[in-house]
């Protein structure tokens, strides 16, 4: 299997992850914030929005794999082009360790950030308050957003350093 292919895998195996996360998790959730207080057509429209974001995160990430793999240039940096997982090198598992960490820590972060967003606005036209609280949360789940995309993209060189830390010791 060469590393190109084992990174679409992947990327699809992500977009699945999201869509049973977003069917099980995020929609319901935003279904049932919209459902607490008064029924609006705002409720119904991010409802909807959510619903395409997540279809369209699916689609790209499914469909799209090989496309994203280019783009983002994942299955450069590797000394060899074929993953022997008789061989392997302990600096590739912890790359793939981190693109999967990163990946999984973005795909579960961006729902809930959207909904932090969305409510944050709507409690802004209603005049509700903007407690610390929501603000803490809408900041951890922006860093995690930030941290799962900068440990997805940039899996290769947190690898050489963390396999550097390792070769030292």
């Amino acid at each position: 299997m060469t590393k190109r292919d084992f990174f679409i895998l992947l990327i699809k195996v992500f977009g699945l992850y999201s869509a049973v996360t977003a069917i099980f998790g995020v929609l319901p959730s935003n279904v049932m914030f919209g459902m607490n207080g008064v029924i609006s057509i705002e409720t119904y429209i991010w409802t909807v929005a959510v619903f395409f974001i997540v279809a369209g995160l699916f689609w790209l990430l499914t469909f799209k794999a090989d496309k994203l793999v280019d783009l983002l240039k994942l299955h450069k940096g590797f000394s060899d082009e074929r993953i022997e997982f008789g061989d392997i090198k302990s600096e590739n598992i912890i790359k793939i360790g981190v693109f999967i960490i990163g990946g999984l820590l973005m795909i579960n972060s961006i729902p809930r950030l959207l909904s932090q967003i969305f409510w944050a606005f709507k409690g802004e036209v209603i005049g509700q308050e903007f407690t610390a609280r929501d603000k803490f949360n809408i900041g951890v789940s922006g860093l995690n957003v930030l941290l799962g995309y900068l440990l997805f993209t940039n899996s290769d060189r947190v690898a050489r350093m963390l396999n550097k830390k390792n070769n030292d010791e």
